[in-house]
């Protein structure tokens, strides 16, 4: 039995939680954790950038955008 995809509520949540530890914590985004291949990048690239992602808002309004382009509806 396949598991359940999560709903859209679930993967903006999870959106916001995994790009929440990428600018305070420096963490990469979990390659499993439902999100497209685009978000996962933009997500590294702000971890990357940390502790400094808070001063460039390019890459983070880059990890929205990408959400969006993969995951809006």
């Amino acid at each position: 039995m396949l598991p359940e995809a999560p709903t859209p509520q679930e993967l903006r949540a999870s959106f916001q939680t995994i790009l929440n530890l990428a600018l305070t914590r420096g963490r990469s985004a979990p390659r499993n954790s439902g999100l497209g291949p685009d978000t996962v990048a933009a997500i590294d690239e702000v971890a990357y950038e940390h502790p400094d992602a808070d001063a460039d808002a390019d890459c983070i309004a880059a990890a929205y955008d990408a959400f969006e382009r993969e995951h809006g509806r």
